[in-house]
């Protein structure tokens, strides 16, 4: 069977704005990679559900107190919080890998 050889990628010349362009990119790609690599691996390890199950509890414990008078806003605070930490943002990151 005949395979079609594809021409090499030709480098654009250091220094330009396509080598720039490309190096942007390739860089980009290799990040791009790497994620979902690293995403691949803590799936597989069970972190990213032990972090959303904690993550989870945490949310609805401070839900069943935020309508309290006393401390609801304390509550909603720490919601807030909940919402804009690592672990939050791991798990939008994690839908848009399980999502596509």
């Amino acid at each position: 069977m005949a395979y079609m050889r594809k021409p090499p990628i030709e480098m654009p010349e250091k220094g330009t704005y396509k080598w720039q362009l490309f190096s942007y990119w390739s860089d980009e790609y290799r990040q791009t990679r790497a994620d979902h690599s690293a995403y691949i691996a803590l799936n597989f390890a069970g972190a990213l559900d032990v972090c959303r199950i904690k993550l989870q509890a945490l949310m609805q414990h401070h839900r069943q107190h935020s309508a309290d008078v006393s401390c609801g806003a304390r509550h909603q605070r720490a919601i807030e919080r909940l919402q804009n930490t690592l672990s939050g943002a791991a798990m939008a990151y994690e839908s848009n890998f399980s999502g596509g």
